[in-house]
């Protein structure tokens, strides 16, 4: 009984840990949906696909991060440094980029709506991004 009892307890173990999502932590910053990083140093990491949905990163600097592909729907990215940093194909539905150092960033395919703000002057079609109207 004392064997089974062991293996049972193993097995849940392994289970467990094969369900639980990895989450990565980057300067202290776990990065994940609705994460709550605030002038947090993220420059030059690869968060390709990431899901930041939901986030703020206010005031971070993302300069040089790879987050193409990344979910950043509704992220608070307000005066964030996205400078050189690659948001090809990136969701920004939603975002809030009012303020963002957005000089030198890749942001061909990346998709917007409506409710997206961007810096000042800033030209979505100039930038190669997309409108989604739905």
């Amino acid at each position: 009984m004392k064997k089974v009892l062991t293996l049972v307890v193993f097995m849940a173990a392994v289970l467990i840990s094969a369900c639980s999502p990895d989450v990565i932590t980057i300067n202290g910053c776990e990065i994940g949906p609705k994460t709550r990083c605030m002038n947090v140093v993220l420059s030059n990491e690869d968060l390709s696909e990431a899901d930041l949905s939901h986030s703020t990163l206010y005031q971070s600097d993302l300069s040089g991060t790879n987050l193409s592909g990344a979910n950043l729907n509704y992220a608070d990215l307000q005066e964030a440094n996205l400078s050189e940093a690659n948001l090809q194909e990136a969701r920004l539905y939603g975002a809030d980029l009012r303020e963002a150092n957005l000089d030198g960033t890749d942001l061909r395919g990346a998709k917007y709506n409506k409710y997206t703000q961007f810096p000042e002057g800033f030209d979505q079609e100039a930038a190669g991004m997309e409108l989604i109207e739905a």
